[in-house]
């Protein structure tokens, strides 16, 4: 038994000694010694969220003075839909957007959401200047080879022989006025007149109904000399609705705010007295009762006036006074009927050339106005189905200007003329323009991993010559655009949007300045991304 236990215990003895060589010894006793961790190999890519392949369509808006196209910088963009925020836009990264405070470019960009269609109203303002809403059809279609559609909102300022704004201090006890309030403005010309008359005791209230009191209180009066073609670029376009017969035809218009310190005052407990001028050219006779509406600035949205406008005189130099009563402020238009232009209205050049960068329309009469553009030899600047929306009658006449984005006239009417149906434009070339390239250098900030060239073909880039309109540079694919229409030994700025990527300075934009020389000669920018990094697998 002794024998057999030590038999059982060698045995044992020895199983161990080979188990404990297996983890420790390599064959004969060799050392394995564990591998060192490395550290993971990274390497630097473009941002992957940066966008390489264009919009398919872009709309470019510039704020211009209306009587040299001088771009408004600081002027305020408010998008709107039945009178509340737009919900319909975003910038050129994607990011909503309902309104814009122009730079000192004086232009910006924006796009429409997938599947939105219909009209936004653009309601724009800026100190100086007369207010404007401007219909923007979301609709529109881009010209064949290009993916911008250009818009011109024009303002016109107010100052000269047609436009009078006059303020008055208006005083009050508490949120009553304490004596009859009579404020007139008169235009240079003569022609033009805004009469408001206010009586005593009269509450004075803010928008919701709410009494206004405390603060200087102030009442401004526009007037407007309805005889002069100009004078319809201040109103506001969407006064008639789709589909009408009869379009309603201002003669008369005029704005009145009144406030009291910062707080508008919109309404009355009780009815104010308008009297505006009329032209001699309007047609009435003492006595004739005509609608009236009237434009919300805050909303962008007409409403007909319950209380109509009568003449009650006819003035020495042959125009018409016409008075109405109303409970509220704000911009209002005395109108009169007249049957729709069923034909649309087109632009048909008959002589000229459009230069590749395209030219601004602008059609303007006594009773509205249009802005477009023109890009070839014929455009229908209205559809026959939309004129009504626009106020076109069958027997409208206007203004027409053909003019480039520098303000260089290449038509001008110099007059009024039929606008229902074809309108014949003979060009001239008032300068000469070439076309110049434009590449963008795009890298990554780190350049550790050696420098990474990022494909820019996605941007959004926009040039104008300093002080001017901008416009939309056509893409030519490998992160190169097309400037198209530039003059000779003149300042541009362009201005580059990288969509979906920060450049290394911060932001998403890079400004570039250039001065042309006389002839075509390319033009380039470097732009620094912030890039990301990642770790590098397999292999």
């Amino acid at each position: 038994m002794l024998a057999n236990k030590k038999s059982l215990l060698a045995v044992s003895i020895a199983a161990s000694l080979t188990l404990t060589g297996c983890f420790s010894d390599n064959d004969n006793n060799v050392k394995v010694t564990p591998p060192t961790p490395t550290e993971p190999v990274t390497e630097v890519v473009p941002p992957s969220d940066l966008v390489t392949e264009q919009p398919a369509k872009v709309f470019a808006a510039s704020v211009i003075d209306s009587a040299n196209a001088d771009v408004l910088e600081e002027a305020t963009v408010k998008f709107l839909v039945d009178g509340a925020a737009a919900t319909s836009l975003t910038d050129v990264n994607g990011a909503d957007l309902t309104s814009v405070v122009v730079d000192a470019s004086g232009s910006f960009t924006f796009l429409s959401k997938e599947g939105a269609s219909g009209e936004v109203t653009a309601v724009v303002t800026k100190t100086g200047y007369a207010a404007k809403s401007f219909i923007v059809d979301l609709d529109a279609e881009a010209d064949e080879g290009a993916k911008d559609v250009p818009l011109q909102f024009a303002l016109v300022k107010i100052a000269g022989d047609n436009l009078k704004e006059t303020t008055e201090a208006v005083a009050v006890d508490g949120a009553v006025t304490t004596a009859q309030v009579t404020v007139e403005a008169k235009t240079e010309s003569g022609k033009g007149g805004t009469g408001v008359a206010i009586d005593a005791s009269t509450e004075l209230r803010d928008a919701t109904g709410a009494p206004v009191s405390g603060g200087d209180v102030s009442l401004s009066v526009l007037a407007a000399d309805s005889n002069d073609n100009s004078v319809g670029a201040i109103i506001p376009e969407g006064l008639n609705a789709a589909g009408a017969t009869q379009v309603a035809t201002p003669v008369g218009v005029t704005n009145v705010n009144m406030q009291a310190g910062t707080t508008k005052i919109k309404q009355f407990n009780k009815p104010i007295t308008l009297t505006t001028t009329l032209p001699a050219s309007s047609g009435v006779t003492v006595g004739d009762v005509l609608d009236v509406a009237s434009h919300d600035e805050d909303t962008g949205e007409w409403q007909s006036e319950t209380n109509k406008a009568t003449v009650t005189a006819q003035n020495a130099d042959g125009t018409f006074a016409a008075q109405f009563k109303t409970n509220h402020l704000t911009f209002f238009s005395v109108n009169q009927s007249a049957p729709v232009c069923q034909n649309g209205v087109s632009i048909n050049v008959t002589s000229g050339t459009v230069p590749p960068r395209g030219l601004a329309v602008s059609i303007t009469s006594s009773d509205g106005s249009i802005g477009s553009y023109l890009r070839g030899n014929s455009k229908q600047i209205i559809s026959g189905s939309a004129t009504a929306r626009y106020g076109i009658s069958a027997t409208a006449t206007a203004n027409v200007r053909v003019y480039d984005y520098s303000g260089n006239d290449w038509y001008n009417s110099n007059g009024e003329v039929n606008v229902c149906g074809s309108i014949p434009v003979t060009l001239g070339n008032p300068v000469q323009t070439f076309d110049a390239d434009f590449t963008l250098a795009g890298t990554c900030a780190d350049t550790s991993n050696g420098t990474v060239a990022v494909d820019l073909s996605g941007s959004v880039v926009t040039y104008a010559k300093n002080g001017k309109a901008a416009s939309v540079a056509a893409s030519l694919g490998n992160s190169t655009f097309r400037l198209s229409g530039l003059e000779a030994n003149a300042e541009y700025t362009i201005r580059t949007t990288v969509r979906g990527a920060q450049v290394a300075s911060g932001g998403q934009s890079v400004v570039t300045n250039t001065t042309t020389g006389a002839a075509t000669s390319p033009i380039s920018q470097a732009v620094t991304l912030t890039c990301e990094t990642r770790v590098v697998t397999g292999g």
